[in-house]
């Protein structure tokens, strides 16, 4: 049967006309009931950000005894972007019971602290928009969610600042000086994700004055303002720029002398927050050196302290214009991080105008950060996050002789009862006994709970406390001043590994535990492997060929069991049918014909693509050409795929266009020798669906 033009075309239209439904084929996951139209998660959060916060002001006594879960590095698998750790955790929760009474506790539990690491990639949009889907129920390939969707429509979500939402893969490897963690765009897309514009406008979430806010939101908030001369101030302030949004003029050139700067920021600070209060915000007395992810909010007894524990702080743009102005070599400007005792760091001032706020209501202070500053699972010179620690600890650089002040030191001596953080994938709990001369011993407990997706680490080295703790107090001695004579040491060190969240029991303004609870790796065991089918249209060059084909992939499996550095890569093996129309205008002297194709790529790999979607590398494939007579050929072929149209459009995730280079090697000796002698190269568009 003679194979017709119109059959290449019509394979065409098939694919084109499965790419409009965006969607794959199957059904969706049932929803849980929800009452009129299901909101978008930041909806649905700030509502149940805002009404738990406004319970928590008032004169009940529901929050004399409550529980918070903590979680830390969710972070989707970079093979699939899959939350199914996440989903098993929420499973657990919502079966929790108390170990003496038995009691389940879910309705107990008020909030989530997700502390970092939301996603693998945080420049990534398309993995904020998998996570968004998960938190609606809905995993990859039509893996259901039903637990983590019950959670996030249930309990209000607190976000912390990790090093992953900075992750921008780059082609050179970290160092003291540079990162793979400061890229500009993870939090502005973690902000948008939070909508943080609407985030920080409640009178309950302590902020700092706003470097910045959108035009809407700045004129809204003028009318509001009953007094001409509060409107009048707020306008000089602040200026329109091209991105939309109205920015502090004193962040655009500000004085670069330490006590210049420090009175006119605290002027300004002082007027603008008083105008901020007056239009329903929660602001303190502090102008924000940027609009970092920091904030604080009170529950009864407590309040909480989100920090951004990613010390170098390049991810903030003026903040880092402050530390190349004031630090010309780069050698150098290390000397002004997000830990560092400075008028010219707005974190430092936040964290000083939080502690003062708990300290004069008498007030517990909980500091939740994503990076822990002492463990022993790293060594604290490693040049990634391990330098964050020692930024954030004031350690000495190489070629000083002491260290530098840090507002981590008055956490340390005097203020917090509770330190959470994570980014180690892995549970610990250690004592931390800070003393002072003539002061009390403080203590402090200190916990490390990262378990909530990452690839877990399983080696806990005690003596690499050691290092961390001695070079601290080393760093306090040479300080001198009100900082000489000041210790600290760790005591009764207590790790596990797993996946798992923090259930912390808070009674009477205090933590009185924080348990680890580890979910069953039955729970989020990954589905069976699903085969696979794309139907493609390609074109063809040299000379101008189309074809059609059918790829079948019997599954695609993980390699990180084989390498835990390989878990952004997936083995996708695969075998295609099709027919190609060759030379279809016969315009150039080589044969005119139809043929069908068979193609076997058994080295075909499917891996995360830095900044967007997962990509096939197809490292070696066979082709076949058979026609009619004595056309046959034989190819070598290579290739990438991706769904670029997803990646610009936030559309057509299972439409992948692709390039694969040929490279002819073979006709059977009563072939045709010109027979696709030239074809070099060919592009092409694939529906990809699961059987």
């Amino acid at each position: 049967m003679k194979i017709k033009v119109r059959s290449v075309l019509a394979s065409l239209l098939l694919l084109l006309a499965l790419s409009m439904t965006g969607r794959a084929v199957g059904t969706e996951p049932r929803p849980v009931a929800f009452s009129g139209e299901s909101p978008k998660f930041k909806d649905r959060n700030i509502d149940l950000v805002g009404r738990f916060l406004t319970e928590a002001s008032s004169s009940g006594n529901r929050l004399d005894d409550y529980y918070f879960v903590l979680i830390g590095d969710i972070q989707n698998s970079p093979k699939d972007f899959g939350h199914a750790v996440f989903n098993a955790i929420a499973k657990d929760m919502l079966q929790v019971v108390d170990e003496k009474t038995g009691e389940r506790l879910y309705d107990r539990i008020r909030f989530v602290i997700l502390n970092g690491d939301l996603v693998y990639e945080g420049s990534s949009p398309r993995q904020w928009d998998a996570l968004e889907k998960a938190f609606d129920g809905k995993g990859p390939d039509g893996i259901s969610y039903p637990y983590l969707q019950i959670l996030t429509r249930e309990k209000p979500i607190f976000p912390v600042t990790g090093n992953h939402e900075l992750l921008s893969f780059r082609p050179h490897a970290p160092t003291h000086y540079t990162d793979l963690m400061d890229s500009t765009k993870g939090p502005v897309y973690l902000k948008s994700f939070f909508d943080w514009d609407r985030w920080i406008h409640n009178p309950h979430i302590l902020y700092p004055v706003p470097a910045d806010l959108p035009g809407k939101t700045f004129r809204e908030l003028s009318a509001k303002l009953g007094d001409p001369a509060d409107v009048r101030y707020l306008a000089e302030q602040y200026v329109l720029k091209k991105d939309g949004r109205f920015h502090l003029k004193f962040n655009e050139n500000p004085p670069l002398q330490e006590d210049e700067y420090r009175a006119g920021k605290e002027r300004l600070a002082a007027g603008l927050a008083a105008i901020f209060r007056k239009a329903g915000y929660g602001t303190l007395p502090v102008l924000n050196s940027d609009n970092m992810v920091h904030y604080a909010f009170e529950a009864r007894n407590v309040v909480y302290l989100l920090l951004d524990s990613m010390a170098r702080g390049w991810h903030y743009p003026d903040f880092a214009r402050l530390k190349q102005a004031l630090y010309p070599d780069k050698k150098e400007q290390h000397r002004l991080n997000l830990f560092t005792v400075s008028p010219f760091n707005g974190q430092s001032d936040f964290y000083q105008a939080v502690a003062a706020y708990a300290r004069e209501r008498g007030l517990t202070l909980v500091v939740s950060m994503h990076s822990p500053i002492f463990n022993s699972s790293r060594h604290v010179t490693n040049p990634g996050v391990g330098y964050n620690s020692w930024l954030a600890l004031g350690l000495p650089q190489p070629g000083q002789e002491k260290g530098a002040p840090s507002f981590f030191d008055d956490i340390l001596f005097s203020d917090a009862s509770d330190v959470f953080s994570s980014c180690v994938h892995a549970y610990e709990h250690f004592t931390l006994i800070a003393r002072a001369p003539g002061s009390a011993d403080h203590t402090v407990q200190c916990y490390i709970s990262g378990g909530g997706g990452g690839p877990l680490r399983t080696v806990f080295m005690a003596q690499k406390t050691k290092p961390w703790v001695n070079a601290y107090n080393q760093k306090l001695q040479d300080l001198g001043g009100p900082r000489s004579g000041r210790s600290v040491e760790i005591r009764d060190d207590v790790t596990g590994v797993g996946h798992h969240y923090l259930l912390v029991h808070v009674v009477g303004g205090r933590v009185v535990d924080a348990s680890p609870h580890f979910v069953n790796p039955e729970d989020f065991r990954q589905p069976k492997v699903k085969p696979q089918v794309t139907l493609s249209a390609s074109y063809l060059s040299h000379p101008s060929s189309t074809g059609a084909s059918l790829e079948f992939c019997p599954g695609v499996w993980g390699r990180e069991k084989g390498n835990g550095y390989l878990a952004f890569v997936n083995w996708r093996p695969s075998l295609s049918l099709g027919v190609i129309d060759y030379n279809i205008r016969g315009i150039s002297p080589d044969a005119q014909a139809y043929a069908g194709t068979l193609e076997v790529s058994p080295f075909t790999l499917e891996f995360h693509l830095p900044k967007a979607n997962l990509a096939s590398l197809k490292l070696l494939g066979f082709k076949l050409w058979d026609g009619r007579a004595n056309l046959r050929r034989a190819f070598l072929t290579t290739g990438v795929e991706m769904p670029l149209f997803y990646d610009l459009f936030g559309r057509l995730e299972r439409l992948n266009v692709g390039v694969e280079v040929y490279f002819p090697f073979q006709a059977a000796a009563d072939a045709n020798q010109d027979f696709g002698r030239r074809t070099r190269l060919a592009l092409y568009a694939g529906y990809r669906f699961r059987l």
